[in-house]
């Protein structure tokens, strides 16, 4: 729904994912966030989303976000809402500041069961930097386990560890889940993020964070509520026009099938109120002449084929071309007396140009008649 109004990120010239995305709740606060940047590191533990939820329509109700954190158990949430199917304790040190603890329990004088270990703790990696150097013991500090099994499922944790009478009531004097490890600090007092603005931002408590993303989130529902207003309103205007066009075209008031092609003058017509398509019913156009026709200085064009007369500006074309040829200079007499002893020489004169007035006049050669025409074979023979 929104993805018309997000900023869209583009690599190698095609479109990929937006700058951000905007959900309807902070997932931030759902999935927890924790990592490490240049000057600036960021924790932010899960929240239930069914307490964040019930913050956000108190604050559409115009309310204070309540602080999300249980005082009946001093825990953040409830057991099975801040992580989920998570059976330990959260207990609260101060401001900001958490204390998980995990299950453990004693079965029998040398016998213990670990069924919970502490939020964001991994089961192998327990098994390998706490049990395993218990079991192994050290230079420094003896064996303090004999023997642990494993019964886990994919959603449960479950050590059954087995140790000496002495060394449990050593141990439980000290405290189970101190001596196991079972127990982790989770503190809130680095909370950076970014902003919309693509700038890093430091927030003091979780309800700042739930207030900022609640403005940001009311902000662009009423851009998506402006959006598709436009998007409908565009819609049934066109379909009110598809509707207007249907009914005027029954009604007759509009007349599309009938209407005349508008046609381009032609310019060779003095009427400039004419087309092509008049001009070649009433007024033919001067067709060019070929190199031949040039050649021999006669000209036919489409006018002396038909019977109606030539249009003025065909008058004017015919003339102008005729302005353009020069007849040619006769040959004098002294000229025609040395030319009889050779019937075959050649001579020069100059052609017609049929290139525009103003150009030089091209060369060409022609061959006289001959008075008797079988030495004319002869030549050509």
């Amino acid at each position: 729904m929104d993805f018309n109004l997000l900023k869209f990120l583009y690599d190698d010239n095609q479109k990929v994912e937006p700058e951000w995305y905007i959900p309807i709740i902070p997932m931030v606060l759902v999935n927890g966030a924790e990592g490490i940047g240049t000057g600036w590191a960021c924790k932010i533990p899960n929240y239930d989303p069914r307490e964040i939820v019930n913050n956000i329509n108190r604050m559409l109700n115009h309310q204070d976000p309540l602080p999300m954190v249980n005082k009946d158990t001093a825990c953040l949430l409830s057991h099975d809402g801040c992580y989920k199917n998570f059976k330990g304790l959260i207990h609260e040190l101060g401001h900001n500041q958490y204390l998980v603890s995990g299950e453990v329990s004693v079965i029998d004088k040398n016998t213990i069961e670990i069924t919970e270990l502490p939020v964001r703790t991994w089961t192998q990696a327990y098994k390998e930097s706490v049990l395993e150097p218990m079991l192994q013991g050290t230079d420094k500090t003896p064996a303090l386990i004999s023997d642990y099994k494993e019964y886990h499922t994919d959603a449960t944790v479950k050590f059954v560890v087995r140790m000496s009478e002495e060394k449990l009531a050593q141990a439980e004097a000290v405290g189970l889940h101190k001596v196991f490890k079972l127990q982790s600090s989770l503190t809130c007092n680095s909370m950076v993020l970014f902003d919309h603005m693509g700038c890093l931002k430091r927030y003091d408590s979780v309800q700042d964070i739930l207030k900022e993303f609640f403005e940001l989130r009311l902000h662009y529902y009423k851009l998506r509520k402006d959006w598709l207003l436009g998007s409908l309103g565009a819609e049934a205007s066109k379909l009110s026009n598809q509707a207007r066009f249907v009914l005027e075209k029954i009604e007759g008031k509009i007349s599309i099938a009938t209407a005349k092609k508008v046609k381009k003058r032609n310019p060779w017509s003095d009427d400039e109120s004419k087309s092509d398509s008049d001009l070649e019913d009433n007024e033919p156009i001067i067709p060019r002449e070929t190199k031949s026709q040039r050649a021999s200085g006669r000209t036919v064009t489409k006018t002396q084929a038909r019977s109606s007369p030539p249009t003025p500006a065909a008058q004017r074309l015919t003339k102008y071309r005729q302005q353009r040829k020069k007849p040619q200079k006769p040959p004098s007499d002294d000229e025609d007396e040395d030319e009889e002893d050779d019937d075959n020489s050649l001579s020069t004169a100059r052609a017609p140009s049929r290139d525009r007035p103003g150009r030089a006049r091209k060369e060409v050669k022609y061959y006289h008649d001959s008075e008797n025409e079988e030495d004319d074979d002869d030549m050509f023979d």
